[in-house]
């Protein structure tokens, strides 16, 4: 298109991109504090707690866009700074989620005969695909937001921007985070949606595992070969004279990773397929997940429990990290692209 800012057009795209991932992370969320804990036989360790990481995800989970235009010269530094502080503040968030739904898992543990520091672990419904699925999407999601840390960082980001990084990155949030834990939700959702048994818990099982897996050694090989070759993230590696053939081991690991995700996929496709297709009929309905607070009688406090403050608080989070840099680019604008022909 003739006559655009394209640094406009890139402020406004990551304005309503990054929020658009937490739009996908939040139902693996609901998932991981309501539903898992009943999965396991335990119970939500703290509602007040996980009212305030859903509050916390709505005030900080758009305000902080332009973490992805650190390298962006037509961003003044300070508002870089901005955002940086806000991005890292949605680490805690994140952080009381991992300790509120372990709590929660290990209530389940132990209440089904786990003993000792970790013994508990053993006694989590490892055979239940949808269990497994979901818990395994956890694990690969704590290695996902650590490597965010990196990417919201404004000086460490400059070593990793538009690198192998940044897809091994969103992999293991979007790719695994999100993905495996809506296979999980679909191993119990389908069968519950269509009145038949799932097709094959052994194949769903393979499934989950086989993504793990399969996300473990691609995302371990964009990674390390984003931060110690800083390989490009778009690139035609079969074409691009830069290519080095010291990319070649971490291209295969991913390349393999890769293909191990295809043959997880096609599992998945298999198991709905056999489950929606299936000529039997369950017998009882399958009933939702639906966990009980661990503590009954905790009374939630006023300020977790209506949406006035949290809008306004999200409301001003917005103007102050996008108000003046959006005047400023408006007022400024440079309507000077020439138009481009991308295919």
């Amino acid at each position: 298109i003739e006559g655009t800012d394209p640094q406009l057009n890139r402020t406004f795209f990551w304005f309503t991109g990054h929020p658009l991932v937490y739009f996908w992370l939040l139902p693996a969320y609901i998932s991981w504090y309501a539903m898992v804990p009943k999965q396991v036989g335990g119970k939500m360790f703290s509602e007040p707690l996980a009212r305030l990481v859903f509050w916390l995800f709505l005030a900080l989970s758009i305000p902080v866009g332009l973490h992805h235009q650190f390298v962006d010269p037509g961003v003044p530094e300070g508002w870089k700074v901005v955002h940086f502080a806000l991005t890292f503040g949605l680490f805690l968030p994140s952080m009381i989620t991992a300790f509120s739904v372990i709590a929660s898992m290990e209530i389940g543990g132990r209440a089904n005969g786990g003993t000792g520091l970790f013994g508990w672990i053993r006694k989590l419904p490892w055979g239940d695909p949808s269990f497994t699925a979901q818990n395994l999407a956890m694990i690969l999601f704590a290695f996902g937001g650590i490597g965010g840390l990196t990417n919201a960082s404004y000086n460490l980001n400059l070593a990793i921007h538009n690198t192998m990084w940044v897809p091994g990155h969103f992999h293991l949030t979007v790719g695994s985070a999100v993905t495996l834990t809506f296979f999980g939700i679909a191993y119990w959702l389908v069968p519950k949606l269509a009145n038949k048994p799932l097709f094959s818990r052994k194949m769903a099982l393979w499934q989950a595992w086989t993504w793990f897996v399969g996300m473990l050694l691609m995302s371990n090989g964009l990674h390390v070969i984003g931060l110690n070759f800083s390989v490009p993230r778009r690139t035609m590696l079969g074409v691009a004279p830069y290519a080095s053939s010291t990319w070649q081991p971490q291209l295969i690991e991913a390349a393999i990773g890769g293909m191990i995700l295809g043959i997880s996929g096609l599992l998945f496709y298999g198991v709905m397929l056999g489950t929606v297709l299936h000529k039997k009929t369950l017998e009882e309905p399958i009933e939702m997940p639906v966990a009980e607070p661990y503590h009954p009688e905790e009374k939630v406090p006023a300020w977790l429990d209506t949406w006035r403050p949290w809008i306004i608080t999200t409301v001003l989070l917005i103007l102050v990290a996008y108000g003046p840099i959006l005047v400023d680019m408006l007022t400024n604008i440079q309507l000077t692209s020439p138009g481009f022909k991308v295919w």
